[in-house]
């Protein structure tokens, strides 16, 4: 199962709106008690009863290290660092401290609009990994490609780097400016690990943390090293993106859907109603790869284009009572809907596969997904940086939970990376949908699915 992580664009990885962050609200959702979660998370740093001799003790070692050490002591690294290690200790990836400029980057990355390349970037095996790069963008025009590696920014090598400091070396500056990126392409075949599935397919693997610093020890053999010199600019953030085919003797709409940002389930639902209203097709597919996620509203949202009733997800945690998001309405139940999977399909995006799978009204095509059932909250602090905390977990309808599993498509059908230019998935749909006498309509209704446990009642890639 993919384990990689995105960071938000959400990190989960789609974009979270600016103002949610100005809320407090979820990642994946909103709620009124994160100070009680962090209590929960952080009792040292909370006030809990130990909390002031643990902070006196703290600052006993650091007087002591400005008194004895052999060099200079910068006390507000010391104390960042402390900052890191006891976050670090929770070992929840997506339970992270964002200093000053590394939570302003995230909050540029998330207004829709940002200064940067065009790239969506993320950890892969301690990797700072090319996810995808945005149409007409710097990155994209200069030739990076899904896959490449970076190395070293402006001449300064990645190596040991956390991924945020990475991206914010890479954002960090005007509009017109120049940035030099080096590039490690590995070869386009024989470099994809694969693991069993819960329902016997296979998909990519990767393992990471948010947290866990960049190793160039261990780029794949057999790759070559690219150089570019790139203009930032203002990046436009795309929703959605429809393209017209036929497959045999059918008309079919396949729109791709790049995040889950504030507004981004009214752009599909556009699209939606485009496709079948005006130019009437017989199938739509959605393209769900490498969609990290987003708001969790959005998610039900979208999830509720294609669901006329019924529940779509719930979330439930330690500090964090259990809460039902139901389908919201004006749902086109009857259009056949295929959805594409891949292993950087993440979080809100789950949360709809999910919801489509468990009612039966969608056909699943491609790989397992990411596997991020879980939900996390921005709590801004004083000196200007930020705590994301893990919060809550997320059920599907049928109350799985696909953290660290993912979701298995209903058809397995993985995209080769060495075929530049065939894409194996989408023409495994296409071959679906031509040869299908009657498509997969939909099955819901007002009650989730059965399921063996207590039925509900209900971002990771950031654009450089």
């Amino acid at each position: 199962m993919p384990r990689s992580l995105k960071i938000p664009l959400l990190v989960v990885g789609g974009l979270i709106a600016a103002s949610l962050l100005v809320l407090g609200g979820f990642l994946l959702g909103t709620r009124d008690d994160l100070g009680a979660a962090l209590r929960g998370l952080f009792p040292v740093v909370a006030g809990s009863s130990v909390s002031g001799d643990s902070y006196q003790l703290q600052q006993e070692v650091l007087d002591k290290l400005d008194s004895t050490y052999y060099k200079a002591v910068d006390d507000a690294t010391l104390h960042a660092d402390a900052i890191d290690g006891m976050v670090a200790g929770l070992n929840d990836p997506y339970t992270v401290y964002w200093d000053p400029a590394e939570y302003a980057a995230f909050k540029d990355s998330t207004s829709g609009a940002y200064t940067g390349l065009g790239m969506s970037v993320e950890m892969v095996d301690q990797l700072v990994t090319v996810i995808s790069t945005f149409k007409g963008s710097p990155a994209a025009t200069a030739g990076i490609t899904r896959g490449d590696i970076i190395t070293a920014v402006d001449g300064e090598s990645v190596q040991g780097m956390t991924l945020n400091q990475v991206v914010t070396k890479m954002k960090g500056g005007e509009p017109g400016t120049s940035v030099a990126v080096k590039l490690y392409r590995p070869p386009t075949s024989g470099t994809t690990t694969t693991t069993t599935g819960e329902a016997g397919g296979t998909s990519a693997t990767t393992t990471t943390t948010e947290v866990a610093p960049v190793d160039l020890s261990h780029l794949p053999p057999g790759g070559e090293t690219k150089e570019y010199t790139l203009t930032r600019r203002i990046i436009e953030i795309p929703v959605t993106e429809t393209k017209i085919v036929e497959a045999g003797d059918k008309k079919v709409a396949v729109i791709s859907f790049f995040t889950f940002s504030q507004g981004s389930a009214a752009a599909l639902r556009a699209a939606v109603k485009q496709a079948v209203e005006v130019e009437q097709v017989d199938a739509i597919v959605v393209d769900l790869r490498g969609n990290g996620g987003g708001l969790l509203n959005e998610g039900v949202d979208v999830a509720s284009i294609f669901i006329p009733e019924g529940d779509v997800v719930s979330t439930e945690g330690l500090h964090s009572p259990k809460q039902v998001y139901t389908a919201t309405g004006g749902a086109y139940p009857d259009v056949p809907l295929y959805v594409l999977t891949d292993p950087y399909t993440a979080s809100a995006s789950e949360i709809v596969a999910g919801a489509l799978q468990d009612y039966k009204r969608a056909t699943l095509v491609g790989e397992t997904t990411f596997g991020k059932g879980l939900v996390q909250s921005i709590e801004p602090l004083s000196n200007g940086g930020a705590l994301k905390a893990t919060t809550a977990v997320y059920l599907t309808p049928k109350g799985r939970d696909i953290n660290k599993k993912g979701i298995v498509p209903d058809v397995l059908a993985p995209d080769d990376p060495a075929t530049t230019g065939v894409d194996e998935t989408l023409q495994a749909v296409l071959k679906l949908i031509a040869s299908a006498r009657t498509a997969p309509s939909s099955t819901t209704s007002s009650t989730a699915p059965a399921s063996t446990t207590s039925a509900p009642t209900t971002s990771p890639f950031t654009p450089r």
